[in-house]
C-alpha cells in the first residue's frame, strides 16, 4: 500500500502545512508516502496546468500497480485526484478528498474503488469556488461544504467533521491546525486504511 498526497492551490510549502501533515499517521502504521509538489498555482494556472499535474499522479498509480494506492487531497488537490481518474484513467483503491474544491454532483470515475469525503458546511472559498468560472480541467464546486450531493454511489462515504466529531473542523483548512490534527489526522488515515485494507 501507497499514500500519494495533493495539495491544494495557493500553496507555497509544497503542502506541508496541511495535507503533508498527515503523513505521521501514515508513517505510523507502516504506510508509506509521498507528496505531489506541483509548487505555487494561482487561479489561471489552475486552469491551464491542473490536467499536467493529474497525468503526473496518474503516472504514480501506474508506477505502484503492484500496490493499493491511496490518495488523500485537499481542495483543489481533489480536483487534480478526479483528473488523473476520470482523464487518464488512474487507478486508485482509496481516494480521501479533504474539503474538496469539486462539483457537489461530480461522478466518481470507474477507476476509483472508494472516495471518502471530509467536509465541513461553514466552508466559504469552496462555495465561492463554483463561481470562479469551472471548466473540465478545474470542475470546482461546493463538495467541500456539502459533501457528495451526486447520484446514490455505494462507493461514496461522507464525513460532516463540522457537526459529527467531537472535535469541530469549520474552516476549509482548519484541520490541519496544530489544535485539530491530532484528533482529525489517526482518525482521516485511519478510515483511508481500514477501507483500503479491505
Amino acid at each position: 500500500m501507497i499514500v500519494i498526497l495533493i495539495h491544494g492551490f495557493n500553496v507555497w510549502d509544497g503542502g506541508r502545512a496541511t495535507v503533508g501533515r498527515l503523513a505521521p499517521f501514515f508513517n505510523a502504521r507502516g504506510i508509506p508516502h509521498f507528496a505531489v509538489n506541483y509548487g505555487h498555482f494561482g487561479l489561471l494556472e489552475t486552469r491551464l496546468k491542473n490536467i499536467r499535474v493529474a497525468k503526473r499522479v496518474a503516472l504514480a498509480c501506474r508506477a505502484a500497480a503492484e500496490q493499493k494506492v491511496i490518495v488523500v487531497g485537499h481542495s483543489n488537490g481533489c480536483a487534480i485526484a478526479h483528473l488523473a481518474a476520470s482523464e487518464f484513467d488512474a487507478k486508485i483503491d482509496k481516494a480521501v478528498y479533504i474539503n474538496p474544491a469539486l462539483e457537489k454532483t461530480m461522478r466518481l470515475p470507474p477507476t476509483v474503488a472508494a472516495l471518502d469525503v471530509w467536509h465541513s458546511p461553514s466552508d466559504r472559498p469552496v462555495r465561492l469556488s463554483k463561481w470562479l468560472l469551472p471548466s473540465r480541467m478545474r470542475p470546482w464546486g461546493e463538495m467541500g461544504a456539502t459533501g457528495y450531493q451526486g447520484v446514490e454511489d455505494s462507493r461514496i462515504t461522507n464525513f460532516n467533521k463540522q457537526e459529527n466529531y467531537r472535535v469541530q473542523s469549520s474552516e476549509h483548512s482548519d484541520v490541519f491546525t496544530i489544535s485539530k490534527l491530532p484528533y482529525f489526522g489517526p482518525v482521516i488515515a485511519g478510515s483511508a486504511i481500514c477501507q483500503s485494507e479491505m
